[in-house]
């Protein structure tokens, strides 16, 4: 399929925009600039929470429209604008911690709100940077308000093991997806990368068809199974590659910097 009819560029960021220690090279942020100048929609899509995010903002400085939180809030950076949200109502974050733990006995939890992170002993051990938050011993102790993701970790499961679990318990409740780290995250109902850059491209007038996106991981599967373009790193899952259409350099040798530019030489 041709790559001239792009009009948006999604990328995941931890695997695929960054390096594996976590840094933003100069060759891939020149090349979204570039595309950013050509009129391309460049649109970072995350399971981070915005709070978790900044570090990433500050390097791209890109500041239009990001998606976080593995699709439950869309924000436009520079207008301080949510466009989309689709968090869990607290009442029902409530019962599906409550479900998780009585059927996943020795779960712990987190939970993600816009600003800040409530959770539980051991999830600080399992993030590269412990968030902006409060430690509580019971998470749902915490939960105030509507959140934009549950965390689940569980010391004697495997990864594998805990998203299975998980998908069995929660049904049609919630969406359960892994990114990488030591938990597994769930997120309203429906709600996946993909839901959000679809409802974005209807807002700005296009379809998936006219949609390239990059991905290294679990959670992005749904949207590199939605895009017109889609492409996995190298050093991508096995899941994450069969569901892409391409695959492509590994992100330390800037294989989304490449692909980004051949997008742009055929415009």
């Amino acid at each position: 399929m041709s790559l001239s009819n792009i009009r948006m560029i999604a990328s995941d960021i931890d695997g695929t925009m960054l390096r594996t220690d976590g840094t933003l090279s100069d060759v891939t942020r020149a090349s979204l600039h570039r595309a950013h100048e050509a009129g391309l929609h460049v649109v970072p899509a995350t399971g981070r929470p915005f709070v978790v995010a900044t570090d990433v903002i500050e390097a791209l400085e890109i500041n239009e429209f990001w998606v976080f939180a593995n699709g439950a809030v869309t924000r436009h950076l520079s207008r301080a604008d949510t466009i989309f949200a689709q968090r869990i109502a607290q009442a029902d974050a409530v019962a599906l911690v409550e479900r998780l733990r009585s059927n996943i006995p020795g779960s712990g939890f987190a939970v993600e709100f816009d600003l800040d992170v409530v959770f539980e002993a051991g999830f600080a051990d399992l993030v590269p940077v412990i968030p902006r938050g409060t430690a509580v011993p019971d998470v749902i102790s915490g939960i105030d308000q509507d959140v934009q993701k549950l965390l689940m970790f569980h010391g004697d499961k495997t990864l594998d093991q805990l998203y299975q679990m998980a998908v069995d318990v929660l049904g049609d409740d919630g969406v359960a997806s892994y990114s990488g780290l030591g938990f597994i995250e769930v997120a309203a109902a429906h709600v996946t990368k993909a839901t959000a850059l679809d409802a974005l491209a209807a807002e700005l007038g296009f379809t998936s068809a006219e949609v390239a996106v990059f991905g290294d991981n679990h959670n992005d599967i749904p949207m590199l199974e939605w895009a017109g373009h889609s492409f996995a790193m190298a050093n991508a899952t096995d899941d994450a590659k069969e569901a892409a259409g391409e695959i492509i350099g590994h992100t330390d040798n800037n294989g989304l910097a490449a692909k980004v530019d051949e997008i742009l030489a055929t415009r």
